[in-house]
């Protein structure tokens, strides 16, 4: 059971113990929240991509622990936590005239879109590497 916020204060528990409390149930709400906001921003860039006549497909926007310890085993991450775990980076293939962009320099349109859109996102264009990297921070 959830209590709201006033049934935590009438329930006469320690401050510390409400804040703890609602602490935890409120995280998982603000992080559903911005995965909302992040996956509408992921569909105003594909339909922004597409009328620019750009074509992408779909590569990672989901990752589990063990896969993201994999990567990092493996040399592919130096991270031990990926947005991708959150739900809050997702990975797109570009094509342009039908041919799979591998080049940073293509992703700059997309990022420079993606980075419009809120003020959280950021892209891996900006890196250096991972061009083809959308996430939310």
């Amino acid at each position: 059971m959830v209590l709201t916020t006033q049934e935590i204060k009438d329930a006469n528990l320690e401050f510390s113990t409400q804040v703890a409390y609602l602490a935890e149930v409120e995280k998982p709400l603000k992080l559903r929240q911005k995965q909302s906001v992040f996956l509408n921003n992921i569909a105003k860039l594909i339909t922004w991509a597409n009328a620019q006549g750009y074509e992408l497909t779909a590569g990672e926007m989901w990752r589990s622990d063990q896969q993201q310890a994999l990567y990092k085993k493996q040399g592919l991450t130096k991270a031990s936590r990926s947005k991708h775990q959150d739900r809050l980076a997702f990975d797109i293939n570009l094509f342009i005239n039908g041919v799979y962009q591998t080049g940073r320099e293509a992703y700059k349109p997309l990022s420079d879109y993606w980075k419009s859109l809120h003020p959280d996102n950021v892209a891996g264009y900006d890196w250096g590497w991972d061009a083809n990297h959308f996430e939310m921070k």
